[in-house]
């Protein structure tokens, strides 16, 4: 069984320099679906009114990821 070293610092996560993402999350029947994160806003808008136009799906947000800093 291999065993891993404890490092001499603890670990900390930084945030990236993109920290304005955003995604789209969609219904399509009893499905969810979600789009990739991207920081590009007006790409999730653009994408937000056509879907909210359309027939296929239903429940259309867009979603912030937020960074939680402990």
């Amino acid at each position: 069984m291999s065993r891993a070293d404890p490092s001499p610092e603890p670990a900390t996560e930084t945030a990236p320099p993109e920290t304005d993402q955003w995604r789209l999350r969609y219904m399509v029947g009893d499905l969810e679906h979600y789009t990739e994160w991207m920081a590009d806003f007006p790409t999730i808008e653009n994408y937000y009114d056509q879907y909210r136009r359309g027939d296929y799906a239903h429940d259309v947000a867009i979603e912030r990821r937020a960074v939680i800093e402990t």
